[in-house]
């Protein structure tokens, strides 16, 4: 399915600036870096926060989440 404006956007660890090391280790590399905050166990804060429930993540990235905040809302308000 091709989500509108979801092209238009970079990548979460593009914005979030990860070091290569990370986004090798990361479960949303190299295919869900735009929809990140549906994937658990994501090392975000370049790898100092995990979220394995998927509900608990997609709390946190709302309330939290720079790239979500100023990227994410845009596509899916």
């Amino acid at each position: 399915m091709d989500i509108p404006g979801l092209n238009d956007i970079p990548n979460c660890w593009e914005v979030m600036d990860c070091d290569e090391d990370t986004c090798r280790q990361c479960p949303a590399h190299p295919d869900m870096g735009k929809e990140c905050w549906k994937v658990t166990g994501t090392l975000c804060a370049h790898g100092m926060l995990r979220k394995a429930d998927l509900s608990e993540k997609i709390i946190h990235c709302r309330s939290n989440c720079i790239y979500y905040k100023e990227h994410i809302k845009k596509v899916y308000p």
